[in-house]
């Protein structure tokens, strides 16, 4: 069983080699036009990417990042999915400020707010923090997260690209040292991943949420994070109190409008989860098949069954394990 396993692991190891290790940087790459710069404040604005999956176009830029302008440097917000990827976003940055970028943030262990921590460590001498929980998800999945990005971005978007974890964590909450502008760093307790924080700056009420929020676009759970979810956004809600929110994917919005798109679909699947199970379903599965999913059908990628029927089923396994 070893053996297999070791060949198993060999086997991967060289797959994933293959497809991604001979290209480099110097490889010529697609259109890089994936991010919408929007002003948000004097010295906030929000980088907005697409809405859809990770592709050779996008360069692994699905989310929504961005940066803040300090007296003395810049805060960027995420590092990208891919090295290329990275590179757009100091372009988008140095069509705003020439100031020095001195810190980026991994507002979480998703592969988008993390896989371009290499250039903007090693070109740009950024300092790269993330919550200690967002350092340990880097660890734990780094490799299968880089392997899915070459598939999703391909050999050449993805060229150059290398696993770099944060340098700098904290726990709880840890001021920036940034002339100009209060910027605070909040642990979420988790949300989308284990590792997902908030960057907050309490003077202008001004919070990029990170993948804790989806607005205008379906929300994934992972196992066993649902409830953990549903408790960081209430705490959002009801401790934060920002007037903007600036989400982890999706445009600029309102703390209504982020919590309807996101809290308001995680309590649909959790009480619906709740009703079936009193009324009788059997398990999971079965809650998933029965639960009306369709107060969202707004939401982009909400025709992907598979990917919904997946968040009732892991909101439903959360639910059973409580009422058992």
């Amino acid at each position: 069983m070893r053996r297999k396993a070791f060949l198993n692991g060999a086997l991967a190891v060289l797959v994933f080699l293959m497809g991604c290790a001979h290209p480099t940087p110097s490889t010529p790459l697609p259109d890089t036009g994936t991010f919408k710069t929007v002003k948000v404040h004097e010295r906030v604005y929000a980088l907005v990417g697409e809405l859809g999956q990770r592709s050779p176009s996008n360069l692994g830029n699905n989310m929504t990042a961005g940066f803040i302008i300090g007296d003395d440097g810049v805060v960027v917000i995420d590092t990208s999915g891919s090295r290329a990827g990275a590179e757009v976003m100091v372009k988008a940055i140095r069509a705003v400020t020439d100031k020095p970028i001195r810190w980026a943030v991994n507002t979480g262990g998703q592969d988008h707010r993390w896989l371009g921590n290499d250039y903007f460590r090693s070109v740009q001498g950024a300092r790269i923090i993330a919550a200690e929980e967002g350092l340990k998800d880097q660890r734990a999945r780094g490799f299968q997260q880089m392997e899915m990005a070459c598939r999703n971005i391909g050999e050449a978007g993805f060229a150059g690209t290398k696993e770099v974890h944060a340098d700098t964590t904290f726990k709880g909450r840890h001021r920036l040292d940034v002339k100009g502008v209060q910027v605070e760093l909040i642990y979420t307790g988790g949300a989308h991943t284990g590792g997902d924080l908030w960057v907050w700056l309490p003077a202008e009420r001004i919070v990029f949420a990170g993948d804790s929020v989806f607005a205008e676009r379906l929300l994934g759970i992972q196992p066993g994070l649902g409830f953990q979810w549903i408790a960081a956004l209430e705490r959002l809600r009801d401790e934060l109190k920002p007037v903007t929110v600036i989400p982890g994917h999706g445009n600029v919005t309102t703390l209504d409008k982020a919590l309807k798109d996101s809290l308001g679909y995680l309590l649909m699947l959790r009480d619906g989860s709740r009703k079936l199970i009193v009324d009788g379903a059997f398990d999971p599965v079965e809650v998933a098949e029965k639960l009306d999913q369709s107060a969202f059908s707004y939401l982009a990628n909400f025709d992907d069954k598979r990917f919904r029927g997946q968040n009732a089923v892991r909101m439903a396994e959360e639910v059973f394990a409580l009422q058992r």
